[in-house]
């Protein structure tokens, strides 16, 4: 699935609470992309943050990441 500039401003704002960090094993439900997806980007350069075994990644550097990088494989 690719995701439109739409697709990514819904992201952003939904359930904006200020609060902009995702669990990992939470991507599917929020982001619409499987953790794997979300790993294969952070190998190429999106910053995954870890409290314990706990891994989380920021939205907004998610939509940065695939408007620079364009999410392409």
């Amino acid at each position: 699935m690719r995701m439109n500039a739409h697709t990514l401003s819904r992201v952003q704002t939904q359930g904006d609470t200020g609060f902009d960090m995702v669990r990992l094993t939470k991507s599917k439900d929020v982001v619409d992309l499987c953790s794997n997806t979300i790993r294969d980007y952070a190998t190429r350069g999106l910053r995954l943050y870890r409290c314990g075994k706990a891994v989380f990644f920021s939205k907004a550097e998610l939509a940065e990441f695939i408007r620079n990088e364009g999410g392409a494989a």
